[in-house]
C-alpha cells in the first residue's frame, strides 16, 4: 500500500510540475543525414536513448532501429536503410521528453 502511494505522490508532483509550466528534462531530437547507398543516419544525443522508423513510399516500406521494443544509447548513431534515392518520413521515439518526436522527410543517399 505505501508503495502504490509513493508512486501516486511521485506521479502527481511531476504532473504539478508540467501543469505549472516548471522546467522539466527535456531531449534533443535526433539528426537525420543521407549516406551513400540508401542510408541516413540519424546522430544522437550523449546519454539519450533512442529509437528512430523510417516509413516510404518505395520498398522497403518500413525499417526500424535498432528493433522492436530496443533503445539505442546516444552517441552512438542510428542508421535507418531504404532504396536509394526514396523519400522517407522519420519518425523517432525517446525516454526523455517529448517521447516522440515526428522528424523531416529525407531523400535516403544515392
Amino acid at each position: 500500500m505505501r508503495a502504490t502511494l509513493r508512486s501516486v505522490a511521485v506521479a502527481a508532483t511531476i504532473a504539478a510540475a508540467g501543469l505549472l509550466n516548471m522546467q522539466t528534462a527535456a531531449a534533443t531530437p535526433p539528426v537525420p543525414t543521407p549516406e551513400p547507398g540508401g542510408v541516413i543516419r540519424m546522430d544522437t544525443a550523449p546519454g539519450e536513448w533512442w529509437q528512430c522508423t523510417g516509413w516510404s513510399l518505395q520498398p522497403p516500406f518500413f525499417y526500424q532501429a535498432p528493433g522492436i521494443m530496443q533503445y539505442s544509447l546516444g552517441p552512438e548513431p542510428i542508421y535507418l536503410r531504404f532504396a536509394p534515392g526514396a523519400d522517407v518520413w522519420v519518425q523517432c521515439n525517446g525516454t526523455g521528453l517529448p517521447i516522440f518526436h515526428h522528424g523531416p522527410i529525407v531523400k535516403a543517399g544515392w
